[in-house]
Formats: structure tokens, C-alpha cells, sequence
């Protein structure tokens, strides 16, 4: 499953405080030609700013940045902008994000110790429901 190669490359911005997995996640997304990584952030202060300069179609997002929870930045990005998707990219289980993911709208939620795939597949998903205006 992809977008159309004739189409625009999906603005993906990565929100990760762990520098090591940020890199690997940005030099995995660039080896997909449907995907264009147009930054990385590892605060929650910065993911605001980023998303509007970059203007980013989906945001791979880990829910505990460096200077605190990112859930109250994204909260001001979807009233922002409510057509920036969400992929939580995070190490806790369903349970542990259960409480987070209401005010963060509709996203997609991947487990950091899934398979690499799950990932791309869904910042695919993602834009293609945003695209169609049938997220949130």
C-alpha cells in the first residue's frame, strides 16, 4: 500500500527526546520514496513551532519529550491545526496511552517494540485520512 508516486511526498516531522531512535526513525522514513522527514524536535517547546515553520502533514509522536509531556503541545497544534496528523510512536502499552489519546484526537498508535513497518504503514494511513478529510 502507498500514495501515488505522482502525488506529494508526505511532510512527516519526528518528535523524539531519545536521539539515537529519532536518527534510526528519520534515516528509516528516508528510505521511503512517498515520505520527505522535514524535521526532528526533541522538546515538547520546540514541536509547536516546528509544525507550523515545516508545515507537516503527519507527526510521529512520542508522548514524553524532554521538558515534559507532549500531549499539551499537540493539543495546541490540533486547534492549530487540525489537519496535522498524529502517529504516537511510544514505548508504553494500550493501557498506559488509554488516558493520553483522548485529547490528542484521532491518531494512530504504534509500539516502539513493533515491527519497523507498522510504522511507515501507518504515517501512510495517516496522511491518506487526512488527505481525505477523514481524520479526527
Amino acid at each position: 500500500m502507498g500514495i501515488d508516486m505522482d502525488s506529494e511526498r508526505i511532510r512527516v516531522l519526528v518528535a523524539e527526546d531519545n536521539a539515537d531512535l529519532a536518527f534510526a526513525v528519520r534515516e528509516l522514513l528516508r528510505t521511503e520514496p512517498d515520505i520527505d522527514v522535514v524535521g526532528v524536535v526533541g522538546d515538547a517547546a520546540s514541536l509547536c513551532e516546528s509544525v507550523r515553520t515545516l508545515d507537516a502533514q503527519v507527526v510521529i509522536l512520542d508522548l514524553n519529550l524532554s521538558g515534559g509531556s507532549s500531549v499539551p503541545a499537540m493539543q495546541v497544534v490540533r486547534r492549530e491545526r487540525p489537519r496535522t496528523g498524529i502517529v504516537v510512536y511510544s514505548g508504553y502499552d494500550r493501557a498506559d496511552l488509554a488516558s493520553a489519546l483522548p485529547s490528542l484526537g484521532d491518531c494512530e498508535c504504534v509500539s516502539k517494540s513493533g515491527e519497523v513497518s507498522e510504522l511507515i504503514d501507518a504515517v501512510r494511513r495517516t496522511a491518506q485520512k487526512n488527505a481525505a478529510g477523514t481524520g479526527h
